[in-house]
Formats: C-alpha cells, structure tokens, sequence
C-alpha cells in the first residue's frame, strides 16, 4: 500500500504534467513532436487479415517445409513440424537437420512467407518423370529444386541446377528415380491449399 504522502506526490505530478502538456502544445514545435511520438506504431503491429487467414491453416504439430531463403539454401525445401504459431512467424523443429553444438534437432522461428505445408507424398503414381520436368531433388537432409535433363530409362535422372550455374556448386547431378519428385506450388484456397504441377512444355537446357 502506498502511504498518503506518495499518493500526493503522485497526484501533484500528475497535475503538473498535465498542464505543462495543455500549455505547451500551443507552441506548434512541440505540437509536433508530441503528434509525430504518439503516431509512432507499436513494434508488434498486428498481421494483416490475409496473414491472419493463412496462419489460421498451420496447426501444432502439422508437417511443413521451410523454403530456403538464405545463401547456400536458395531453392531447397526443408521438412520440419510446427510446434508453435505467433502472429506471423511459426516455431518449428526440423526433421533431419541436426544442430551441431547439442546434438538435436534444429529449432527455429520461422516467418509465414517461408513457410509451405508438407506436399502430397504422391503427384500421380501413374506419372513417369522425363526430360523437362520440374523437379526436386532428395539431397543434403532436403529437397532442391531443378529440372530433369536426361533419362537413362533405368531408374536415374540427370538433373540440372540453373542456380547454381557459375558456383563452386556442381550444376548437374544423377540421382536414383526414388530420390526424385514431382515440383508443386501451391496456393491458398479458402480454409485449405491446393497443389498444381504445370507440365514444362519442353526442356529448358539441353545436354
């Protein structure tokens, strides 16, 4: 409990701040100034409602994949599991990288732009990948995205990675056909997501 002398500090410092703020405000400057702080947003400014309605899709513990979006990840598609949704970011743990320091799964804030729900395990069982498709490649813990470019008609595919042209990175690789899918996006449609594969209409590189 406050004692009544605190109480009339309290209350006398009130009344002068209160007319000091009524008394100066005439004075345009700080007008101002006093307009220009209180029109400053809070830091934790609300998602828009678009964000707001997307988020509402992920769910704990729900399956996802992190797009790369940082150097060394440009096109690769990172499994993970949700285990928190705030605001516009989703905390989650990944399924296979690993953090070297302690020997665990990776955890990490992730923003809902760099945030796509798992794929479908299967585009259509039926579909044969060839030359031209629009793939991803199972490599390194993830998936990296580039395009089939030679078929032995065994059970391999050359693949080639335009954004790793001019890298250290090697641009093709041969990968067993299990390692190999079909490329989705996906797109938000009411409370769910739909997935589509454009068919490339011909190869884009040519060996």
């Amino acid at each position: 409990m406050y004692s009544s002398q605190a109480l009339r500090l309290v209350c006398r410092y009130h009344i002068k701040l209160t007319h000091f703020l009524s008394s100066e405000t005439k004075n345009p400057r700080v007008a101002v100034a006093i307009a220009s702080h209180r029109s400053i947003p809070s830091p934790l400014s609300s998602p828009s409602p678009q964000e707001t309605q997307k988020m509402d899709l992920y769910k704990v513990g729900m399956r996802v994949e992190v797009v790369g979006h940082s150097e060394g990840f440009w096109n690769s598609y990172y499994g993970a599991k949700v285990l928190r949704v705030d605001r516009t970011k989703l905390r989650v743990r990944y399924e296979e990288l690993v953090d070297e320091d302690y020997g665990e799964y990776t955890v990490e804030d992730v923003d809902l732009k760099h945030i796509r729900p798992h794929p479908p395990e299967s585009f259509d069982i039926n579909y044969r990948l060839t030359v031209g498709d629009d793939v991803e490649v199972r490599d390194r813990d993830g998936w990296w995205r580039g395009e089939v470019v030679f078929d032995d008609l065994d059970d391999e595919l050359m693949v080639y990675f335009s954004y790793m042209a001019g890298d250290d990175e090697e641009e093709f690789g041969t990968f067993p056909y299990d390692d190999v899918r079909i490329h989705q996006e996906v797109k938000q449609v009411g409370k769910g997501f739909e997935w589509s594969h454009v068919k490339v209409a011909g190869p884009k590189y040519v060996i």
